[in-house]
Order: C-alpha cells, then structure tokens, then sequence
C-alpha cells in the first residue's frame, strides 16, 4: 500500500510540474505575439504545414 501511494505521489509532482511548463509557455507565448498563447501557436503551424503541402503539391503538379 505504501509503494502505490508514493507511486501516487510521484505522479501528482509531475503533473504539477508540467502543468506550471505548460502556463509558464502559455504566458511566454501571448508576451511573444500569440495572443491566446498555445492555442494560437498551434493554428499557426497548421497553418505553416497546410500551405507547405499545398504549395509542394501545386509545384509537383506543374509539370515536373
């Protein structure tokens, strides 16, 4: 019983811990220009891959 509450327990810190990395990025991110942090950083490079798709397979497409 002992072994599976320090399991616990060791899980508990490292979900701490990523949680403050998370806000800790979060909030450099909106300082940065992204202004819902995360969330917009994530729209912008799906953004960035949607158009290097499109355009690889526009110039594959041209006759090449």
């Amino acid at each position: 019983m002992n072994n599976k509450n320090n399991d616990i327990a060791i899980l508990e810190s490292r979900i701490d811990h990523l949680e403050t990395e998370l806000s800790y990025l979060d909030n450099l991110l909106v300082r940065c220009g992204f202004p819902e942090g995360i969330a917009t950083l994530k729209l912008t490079a799906e953004e960035l891959l949607s158009e290097t798709a499109s355009s690889s397979s526009s110039s594959s497409s041209e006759g090449f």
